[in-house]
């Protein structure tokens, strides 16, 4: 038992550092803080969803359209549910809510409220990323590899940019990067399962 307590302190402790060091290392680049800034915004993301959908259901056809819509948005609500589960069990501070964060010099470029692990942001950015680039793929006419490596880019920005303005350890958005990444796979089975059910498009 203790032996698996001091591998979890190690972790943790290398979590920290490794945070810390990242978001120090911001002030070298400090013109890039509102980008980090911008990038952690919910709401500026909203057109580019509805964007997402409309291209589905104009690239798969209405139906297959529809389910892949769905199964994008079960993606996110599954991963909100166990985000929120999870939190509430572990209760981890944020960093900008740390006192040994901030006395250590953390960079606090947004205020966040609530638990930290794990990120909520990572874990639906890669939800969306992942499991709208699948359902893409249903598409033979087109190929949307660019989009696949476009939309995981974002993904993988819009995580970076919790830890740059210590809303997030970086263990938090890994850990929400996976989540997010396995509750999309599921849901995209289950959409491609129904969508090779539909002979029409």
């Amino acid at each position: 038992m203790e032996v698996i307590e001091q591998i979890i302190s190690n972790i943790v402790s290398t979590d920290r550092a490794a945070t810390l060091w990242l978001n120090k290392l911001g002030a070298e680049y400090s013109w890039m803080d509102p980008f980090w800034q911008f990038m952690s915004e919910i709401k500026v993301w909203f057109p580019m969803y509805a964007l997402v959908a409309a291209l589905l259901i104009w690239r798969l056809g209405w139906k297959k359209g529809l389910i892949a819509v769905a199964a994008v948005a079960l993606a996110f609500f599954c991963n909100e549910r166990i985000n929120n589960l999870i939190k509430a069990l572990t209760e981890r501070p944020r960093p900008c809510n740390d006192e040994g964060m901030l006395t250590a010099g953390i960079r606090v470029l947004m205020q966040g409220w609530g638990f930290s692990f794990p990120s909520g942001h990572a874990c639906n950015s890669f939800g969306f990323a992942v499991c709208s680039a699948w359902c893409l793929k249903m598409d033979k006419k087109l190929n949307w590899n660019w989009y696949a490596v476009v939309i995981i880019l974002w993904a993988f920005t819009v995580a970076a940019s919790r830890v740059m303005v210590a809303c997030h350890f970086i263990g938090d958005v890994t850990v929400g990067a996976i989540t997010g990444t396995i509750m999309a796979v599921i849901w995209y089975k289950i959409a491609k399962w129904l969508c090779d059910r539909i002979k029409v498009r």
